[in-house]
This record gives C-alpha cells, sequence and structure tokens, in this order.
C-alpha cells in the first residue's frame, strides 16, 4: 500500500472538492433552484467535499484500504483499467438491474424532484455526476472508511485468537452499517435499491478506490435515468 502525505491528499482532495462544488452549482441552476443560492451551494459543496474527503483518504489508508485509484496506481493506464473494470461496468449492470425491478417507482412522491423532473440526457447526466461524486465522497470515503477503521482497531485484540474473522468482519460490518444509512437516506420507497447497491459500491471501494466507486454510481445513475424517464 502506497503511504500518502499530507501533501499528497491535499492536491487529490482539492481538484476533487472543486469539481463536486462546480457540478453541485450546475445541477442547482438546471433545476432552477439557483439565483442567490448558487454562491451558498458552491461553498458549502467545496468545504463538505474538502473535509469528509481528506478525513476519508486518512481513514482509508489506517484501514489498510487503497482509498484513492490514481493515487495507488502503478500509471495512469492501469488507474483507467481500474476504474473500468471495477467501476464503471459494475455500474452499468447495477442500474440495468435497477430500471428491471424499480422502474416502477420512478415517479413516487419519495423520489428527487430533480430526478423526477429529468427530461433530457444533459438532466440525467448532471443529476449522475452531483449524486454520484457527492454520496460517494459522505458514504463510501468517509463513512465506509471511518467505520473500517473503528472496527479494525476495536477488534484487534482477536487477531492472534481469530484472524480469519478479525480479516473479514471489520469489513463486512463497515459495508453492511454504511448501506443501511445510504438506504435510509433514500426513503422507504429507495431503500432496497440504495441498500442492494450500498453494498455492491461498498465492496467496489474496498477493491479498489473512491474513483471506480463514483464512475460506478455515476454509470448506474445514467442509465437507469435515462432509461426511466426519457426512453
Amino acid at each position: 500500500m502506497v503511504a500518502m502525505t499530507p501533501a499528497a491528499v491535499l492536491f487529490f482532495c482539492t481538484p476533487l472538492a472543486f469539481g463536486a462544488a462546480g457540478i453541485a452549482v450546475l445541477a442547482d441552476i438546471n433545476h432552477q433552484t439557483g439565483g442567490g443560492d448558487v454562491f451558498r451551494v458552491m461553498v458549502s459543496r467545496l468545504a463538505e467535499v474538502m473535509l469528509l474527503g481528506v478525513f476519508g483518504i486518512f481513514a482509508a489508508q489506517g484501514g489498510g484500504l487503497r482509498g484513492s485509484v490514481i493515487m495507488t496506481a502503478p500509471d495512469g493506464r492501469r488507474a483507467f483499467q481500474d476504474i473500468v473494470n471495477h467501476g464503471v461496468l459494475p455500474g452499468l449492470v447495477l442500474g440495468l438491474v435497477n430500471y428491471l425491478f424499480f422502474f416502477y417507482e420512478r415517479y413516487s412522491p419519495f423520489v428527487d424532484a430533480r430526478i423526477r423532473g429529468i427530461s433530457s440526457a444533459y438532466d440525467a447526466v448532471i443529476v449522475s455526476l452531483d449524486t454520484g461524486i457527492f454520496e460517494e465522497v459522505i458514504y463510501r470515503l468517509f463513512l465506509l472508511s471511518g467505520l473500517l477503521f473503528l472496527f479494525r482497531h476495536l477488534y484487534v485484540g482477536l487477531r492472534r485468537e481469530q484472524p480469519v474473522l478479525v480479516s473479514l468482519l471489520p469489513a463486512t460490518m463497515a459495508v453492511v452499517v454504511s448501506s443501511l444509512l445510504f438506504g435510509i437516506a433514500h426513503s422507504v420507497t429507495g431503500f432496497t435499491a440504495a441498500f442492494t447497491g450500498g453494498v455492491l459500491l461498498g465492496v467496489i471501494y474496498l477493491r479498489t478506490g473512491i474513483e471506480s466507486a463514483i464512475a460506478a454510481h455515476f454509470a448506474a445513475n445514467v442509465l437507469f435515468f435515462s432509461a426511466s424517464y426519457l426512453l
């Protein structure tokens, strides 16, 4: 595992935070809720992603995870392959499954109004980017990493007596708990899809890093949104 210096973490999290803030502003304007709120949206998203991202990367390192594909891959080609193979492709499968099983809930009043209002490819892409980046930073990079770090330290005393248990239980608990919170945040009707998707995204994050999880989340959303609201 590649050790990350504070400077390297800041260098990674700064463009991630600015990118998330820019996408959030575009999504806010596109939903016609901008105006005087644009600056607030930009600043709050910038601060949230920056703080959660920095904490998450260091927690991931402390928990024995890669955390980031880009910062830990041997070269750019390998990073791209990891993001496509472990992010985009499983994300498309997840999006297809969601469409087949949860298509009938697309106009539920519990679904976010900006999602129900998707009427163009641009809408689908911008909402998918906004939710993909922000939710993955919160639930995988921050929460899952923090929970894994906590659980591994709680069970460290059992490492000699129960090595298999200690190697599996903390990661399993972290994925399940973070996915439960992810599901709860998506209302009653969206809980099953969000929890199931959260488990897959958690496994993707554990296996590679946050970029793959974001790519999978984006791919799943853009396929589901496009198939549900544009076809």
